[in-house]
């Protein structure tokens, strides 16, 4: 980071402690008004301050506070989210999947399937009967078995 600017500042040989006492607070404005360099010490400051707590940023930072620094802080990020949530309303809708597995072509289940009867139901169409005697049969099976698995034949 560039900080060249620290040597244009009026305050670099000044005591610091000028800056952080209430005693003093008019000669700290006084010189931070005065300052060539006021933006780019704020800028640092802000840097330097994010993510800390309003109540631990004290002194005169760039003619500013503690509670106005976070207040700055705070504004700037809420902007940034603003724009963050412009630019995702901007992007056009994403689909939303079918629920059907990738590579199955978007093949559905023939009729006459347990599957094709568990999508007529799914999406509340009337069950045909071909539907209706494949998914009995299977349920009977896993009553029989205690697996949805056709046996092997031999």
């Amino acid at each position: 980071m560039d900080r060249e600017w620290e040597l244009k500042a009026l305050c670099k040989d000044m005591d610091p402690e000028i800056f952080f006492s209430k005693r003093t607070l008019g000669l700290a404005k006084q010189t931070c008004r005065e300052c060539p360099v006021q933006m780019a010490c704020l800028e640092a400051a802000l840097v330097r301050e994010a993510g800390v707590a309003k109540a631990f940023r004290i002194g005169m930072v760039a003619n500013t506070t503690g509670a106005q620094r976070y207040a700055i802080d705070k504004q700037r990020k809420s902007a940034k989210a603003a724009t963050a949530k412009a630019e995702t309303a901007a992007e056009p809708p994403r689909k939303k999947p079918t629920g059907r597995p990738k590579g199955s072509g978007g093949d559905l289940a023939p009729c006459g399937t347990p599957a094709a009867y568990q999508r007529h139901i799914r999406n509340k169409e009337p069950v045909d009967q071909a539907c209706k005697v494949a998914n009995a049969d299977s349920r009977r099976l896993y009553r029989r078995t205690g697996s949805t698995k056709v046996p092997a034949t031999r």
